[in-house]
């Protein structure tokens, strides 16, 4: 299976991580996403340095001809991109969110279903060892039915594209970083979402007006329960500093017990009536082959189109609801 590369912007680790472990899958080209992509991956990890590379996605799309391709693109072009690989017939691993906007969602999704290609938001989250311990404590049982949720998203701004000036480009850091949560609380829980209302502000960055530096969300779930999540770029710079990039915290409380993802993301804790304990985590999964394997034999991808959709449309409403200050059906 022939796999390329456009764009180096967010998490190409999903791709690079994975290839060693994938021999049935080669990379064979990159495009940029304009002369200031460095695609400083190309000669390092697992991109050889002879990689074909090309300053037109277009261009490579056509002589290439990728069985898949990832897009890493400033954000307001993830839908542009996507739709040209659909038009082609190539499968897409896209990062997220899927589009920036809920036409440019709606073009994409029409352009899937047309060309009859798969696509895998990036969230690979749902993927990593804490959040697959939840979701495991929450399906069998061991809390009860449950109710509510509490999730945190904490980023160190540092340096960000200038993309991130302007909300046109940018799409919102509802749509950036809180997507992660929207997307992880859902898995965990085991519910789509039913309406939202959300704020969300810009405090401390002068130099990105649209960019908003924290906000919550407030939804409730389809056959009841909500949730609350929070998202944020104030979490300080770690300078030479061991501590994680991110702070990802999850907290689910049902009938009979509480499941915590604690510590950066890292530990999950379980309180019933009876006990308190820490879960063994399990193996982490690969979304990049679990992909890949949906492809070849049918299989069911940990994060399917109809997730990459749904997520990214809750999203981009969230969004929304915040800018109108009310509820909005989801």
């Amino acid at each position: 299976m022939k796999l390329a590369m456009i764009g180096s912007y967010g998490h190409t680790q999903v791709v690079l991580d994975s290839l060693p472990n994938l021999p049935e899958v080669k990379l064979v080209a990159a495009a940029r996403y304009g002369p200031e992509d460095k695609l400083a991956f190309v000669g390092r990890r697992a991109a050889p340095k002879d990689l074909p590379v090309y300053d037109d996605y277009r261009k490579m799309l056509d002589e290439a001809k990728p069985d898949v391709v990832s897009v890493c693109m400033p954000l307001y072009r993830n839908a542009e991109v996507s739709i040209e690989a659909a038009r082609r017939g190539i499968h897409i691993l896209s990062e997220k969110p899927l589009a920036t906007t809920l036409s440019d969602l709606e073009n994409l999704r029409k352009a899937i279903e047309k060309a009859g290609v798969r696509i895998c938001a990036m969230f690979p989250m749902r993927t990593t060892p804490p959040f697959q311990a939840v979701r495991n404590v929450v399906l069998q049982g061991r809390i009860g039915r449950p109710i509510l949720a509490f999730a945190q998203k904490s980023y160190p701004f540092g340096r960000r594209d200038d993309f991130f000036r302007r909300r046109e480009t940018y799409g919102g850091t509802l749509a950036w970083v809180a997507i992660h949560a929207l997307e992880f609380v859902s898995y965990c829980v085991g519910r789509d979402y039913a309406r939202a209302a959300a704020v969300q502000s810009n405090e401390s960055l002068a130099g990105y007006p649209g960019c908003e530096d924290h906000g919550g969300i407030l939804l409730e779930f389809r056959g009841g329960g909500h949730a609350i999540i929070s998202f944020d770029y104030l979490r300080p710079k770690a300078d030479g500093s061991p501590r994680r990039h991110g702070d990802d915290r999850l907290r689910i409380a049902g009938t009979e017990g509480i499941v915590e993802v604690i510590e950066e993301g890292t530990r999950v804790m379980l309180m019933t009536a009876t006990d308190v304990q820490e879960i063994p985590l399990p193996p982490p999964r690969d979304l990049l082959g679990d992909f890949v394997a949906s492809i070849q034999g049918g299989s069911r991808c940990i994060v399917t189109p109809e997730d990459s959709f749904r997520i990214t449309e809750v999203a981009l409403k969230a969004r929304d609801a915040a800018d109108a200050g009310k509820f909005v059906e989801l």
